[in-house]
């Protein structure tokens, strides 16, 4: 493998003329490095004019607009000086924070003349440290993009034909204004929805719908990590993301997550995860029905049967309990439950039987329960949406989390660990007074057939917010969607636009967003969304420092064109709406003046820094020296005034005051505890088993005194038997596959995420293609080789429609999709493996891979001529050329294929987790 790749580098080296590929590398080192490098590979005056001469052509075309990440000219050699030792002087460097995916790493801009010309990982922030993956380098790409949105437009002509007008900010803004207000007039609220993709500005967005009335704020938390949070909140209640203490573990157990590439957080997962590999010795153990880069560079590698990480993990504690590993005083002390009681629970669950379910050989099973037993507690367990995207994911990572607790790593050094807080620390970083919440019930972001959905945090479906429109279950009079790709990313797309097109459900719609996308392509009017290198922010990710941090998303430079932020835009909407909406946004107040009030409780060296303000500026990020890391923070003693009037339960030991837990005595000592119903870690959950039946929870949630809420009375119609414990719950669509039928699942490219990374020509060169994987076994039974083009059939869940009979969405088809196949022994032999993020029809010709056709009536937002990227037009090599005959492909040409054309509306009645790795599609070969 090592010399096909040195010779496929050389041959690309050799393709690009050399001299140009050794530029490339030069240019990211030091001018000393770079020229010493230039001196070892000697190459004449007469070899350099020789390969320019070859390699040039006519300079690119440009516009009025510098545009940063273009090559104007075909070359370095056109240049008497390469790297341009220049490039970097008097250049200022702001810090910021990304946004091209979920991790949102602190970054920092070199900005030249008003222009940002280089983005890179601010090592400040103590997060990422100054890490920083290819989308986030690619930034440039996305601010200076020929084909962003600069100005506001308005359809002219039938939705979704695409006949497009330029509209001033004032006319767009009093549209909108007239129609909430007729919303808030007629007192339905709730028929103004607001729908969010990747949002971080989430104070902005409270404040405006709280100050409106309305709760019909939607997410995309059921198609992202909605079983996994609902798992981790039973046994913890306090908090719904686990971090591991992986550099500093001694055993990593990785069940589904591709933490190298897509997991959230994963700029700073990974490099924690490969400093305790590689400076601590830990063992890193990867069970994924595909071979991720994750996998790929683990220790061991496993391929289960999709959907069978649970029985996986019940097997390991079956072996633990069973050969006495289990670390049992930890045990006694904070599980709410027995292990003889565990026991009675999981004896059937041995390692032979889960081989039998999984594939995974029994005796590796039971192996790597005594390896990671015997670590402990410096062990760890690690999961994502390999394990939690099925209809069972939730019981999968109930099962998964059981192995912590049996081995005692819970909450400790080396261990699994949380933060109280996903986001920043609230203790320095509060927002401005925000509006009281309203009362108002929305069914759309409250569904009741979901068990969990919102009994701890907001946890929206929102892959049934189509259905439910399509159903009459709910109207919209103004849908808003920000920062969202719905067409492309969620399940049935068809449903999606059919519901789009149906102005009886929703009546008017207007969307935000920088690129004019496949959502903005079936709305009624598009306002141009800065970017954020563009916009103002207080931000943080789950800390794995685990301690909790602030970072500021600061401006770099100004808006292009008339672009502009939601911070900008909602009080100016606020102010036209009127009847007391304005007074939460005076006028006297900037986004700037706001952004001090947010931050200046955070201290700062007030020899070095100015203001906290100040400190952002020149720092980008805070973390507090003074704290510690939030480890085994249940052992914390009450004080006297905690115990002060304080009664304790002669039974459970748990300690209540005014009505409410604070705590538990713990070997007679007084002391905080885990923050759920028990005081203890919640292997058995009575909470879950009585909130899907309906029953009044009240008391639980008083002694839990943090998170926790009864189902409201809407949703008394709908009732389930759930079982308290970690229970094996297989995929029912699964069993008994026909010859013809394989398990679809999903995964993301490391250059890509969900639906917003398309658009970046650097990334998309590098991934543009997605031919669905396939096992060299099931390419046999189907003769096929790579290349070969099947037909895939989707098909909805029969598992979904028996337990959300209410739905009615049956077992019929969903569609069919067609594409080719790459045989490689990297996917389990059940399965079939697509990446998402391709396929768009819109969101750019980069996006859809298409060199010089025409931009369509949306150019009326645009600025084409001021800001060209000859580049990509020129130097598109992977357009597909066939015009649909799969006969006439290429390969590695063309912009890939749609995966959710065919994936069912599939949502567990838990969690309301979308499956995206459970459809049961049929293949049949294209001849």
């Amino acid at each position: 493998m090592k010399h096909a790749e040195e010779s496929n580098l050389r041959r690309r080296f050799l393709k690009l003329g050399g001299l140009l590929a050794a530029s490339s590398f030069l240019g990211s080192c030091s001018s000393d490095d770079g020229e010493a490098g230039l001196a070892k590979m000697k190459p004449s005056k007469a070899e350099n004019l020789a390969v320019w001469k070859r390699n040039a052509s006519s300079p690119y075309a440009t516009g009025e607009i510098d545009m940063p990440g273009v090559c104007h000219l075909p070359g370095p050699y056109s240049k008497s000086v390469f790297p341009d030792p220049n490039k970097y002087k008097n250049v200022e460097t702001i810090h910021g924070m990304c946004q091209l995916c979920s991790t949102v790493c602190g970054i920092t801009g070199y900005v030249k003349d008003g222009r940002i010309i280089k983005i890179e990982g601010n090592a400040n922030d103590p997060n990422t440290q100054g890490r920083l993956c290819a989308r986030g380098q690619a930034g440039l790409n996305h601010q200076y993009h020929p084909e962003r949105l600069l100005h506001p437009i308005r359809r002219v002509g039938n939705r979704g034909e695409g006949k497009w007008r330029r509209i001033s900010w004032d006319e767009a803004l009093e549209e909108i204004a007239n129609r909430l207000k007729k919303v808030r007039d007629e007192d339905n609220h709730e028929e103004f929805a607001f729908h969010q993709g990747r949002s971080r500005s989430k104070d902005a967005v409270a404040g405006f719908l709280r100050a409106f009335g309305t709760n019909t704020q939607l997410n995309h938390r059921g198609l992202c990590s909605a079983a996994r949070r609902a798992a981790n909140l039973t046994y913890l209640f306090e908090s719904d993301w686990d971090l591991g203490d992986y550099e500093n573990s001694k055993y990593i157990l990785n069940f589904g997550s591709n933490m190298f590439e897509a997991h959230q957080g994963h700029v700073a997962g990974a490099q924690r995860v490969q400093r305790g590999r590689f400076e601590n010795g830990a063992k890193f153990v990867t069970f994924d029905v595909r071979l991720s880069n994750t996998a790929g560079n683990s220790d061991e590698f496993f391929m289960p049967t999709p959907g069978t990480d649970g029985a996986i993990a019940l097997a390991m504690a079956h072996t633990i309990i069973k050969e006495d590993l289990a670390d049992k005083a930890f045990f006694a002390d904070w599980a709410n439950c027995s292990l003889s009681e565990l026991w009675q629970e999981i004896k059937d669950y041995t390692p032979q039987w889960a081989e039998s379910v999984s594939t995974v050989p029994a005796v590796d099973i039971a192996r790597i329960a005594r390896e990671f037993a015997a670590a402990a507690p410096r062990a760890t367990t690690m999961c994502n949406r390999g394990s939690s995207a099925h209809i069972n994911g939730f019981f999968n990572d109930r099962a998964i989390f059981l192995l912590n607790v049996l081995v005692g790593s819970v909450g400790k050094p080396r261990g699994v660990c949380w933060m109280y807080t996903g986001g920043y620390d609230k203790q320095f970083a509060k927002p401005p007074k925000l509006a009281p919440k309203p009362k108002t019930p929305s069914l759309l972001a409250d569904p009741p057939e979901f068990v969990l959905v919102n009994r701890w945090n907001k946890m929206r479906v929102g892959e049934i917010v189509y259905w439910y429109l399509k159903q009459e279950r709910a109207k919209i009079q103004v849908y808003m969607t920000y920062n969202l790709d719905s067409p492309l990313t969620w399940p049935e797309t068809e449903v999606t636009k059919n519901v789009f097109l149906d102005e009886d459900k929703i009546n008017f719609h207007v969307c935000i967003n920088p690129f004019f996308n496949e959502t903005a392509s079936f709305a009624d009017m598009v306002l141009p969304w800065a970017t954020f290198m563009e916009r103002w922010d207080v931000d943080a990710r789950g800390a794995y420092n685990l301690i909790p941090y602030i970072s500021m998303r600061r401006p770099m430079v100004k808006p292009l064109g008339e672009a502009r932020d939601i911070r900008d835009i909602f009080p100016d909407l606020a102010r036209r709406i009127g009847g007391g909406m304005e007074k939460w946004f005076p006028k006297e107040r900037s986004v700037e003046n706001y952004m001090e009030e947010f931050v200046a409780k955070v201290p700062y060296d007030k020899k070095k820094f100015k203001s906290p303000m100040d400190f952002f500026a020149k720092v980008g990020a805070f973390e507090d020296p003074k704290k510690s890391r939030y480890m085994q923070t249940y052992l914390q003693p009450l004080s006297k005034a905690d115990m002060a009037d304080a009664t304790i339960d002669e039974k459970t030991k748990i300690i209540t005051k005014d009505g409410k837990g604070i705590g538990i005595l713990h070997h007679g000592m007084p002391v905080v505890g885990f923050k759920t119903p028990s005081r203890k870690l919640e292997v058995k959950s009575d909470f879950v088993t009585k909130v899907a039946r309906n029953e009044d929870v009240s008391d639980l949630i008083a002694t839990a005194n943090s998170k926790g809420k009864n189902r409201p009375e809407s949703h008394a119609p709908y009732s389930y038997d759930v079982s308290p414990w970690p229970v094996w719950v297989p995929v029912s669509d699964h069993q008994d596959l026909a010859d013809d039928q394989l398990i679809m699942t999903s995964f993301k490219w490391n250059v890509h995420n969900h639906g917003r990374t398309a658009n970046l020509k650097w990334c998309s060169e590098i991934v543009h293609s997605n031919p669905a994987w396939i096992h060299p076994d099931t390419a046999k039974r189907f003769n096929l080789k790579s290349g070969d083009w099947i037909e895939l059939t989707g098909h909805r869940s029969k598992d979904v429609n028996s337990k959300l009979k209410s739905l009615n969405l049956g077992t019929g088809e969903t569609g069919k999709l067609q594409l080719p196949v790459v045989v490689t022994k990297g996917i389990h032999p059940k399965a079939i493996a697509i990446s998402n993020s391709l396929g768009h029809k819109e969101y750019s010709r980069v996006a859809q891979a298409k060199q010089k056709e025409e931009i369509g009536g949306q150019a009326a937002g645009m600025n084409p001529s001021a800001m060209k990227d000859a580049d990509w037009e020129r130097n598109m090599w992977w357009e597909d050329k066939s015009k649909g005959d799969h006969k006439k492909w290429q390969r590695n040409t063309g912009n890939g294929w749609a995966q959710n054309n065919i994936l069912p509306i599939s949502p567990d009645y838990i969690s309301g987790q979308q499956a995206f790795n459970d459809t049961v599609v049929r293949i049949r070969k294209l001849s």
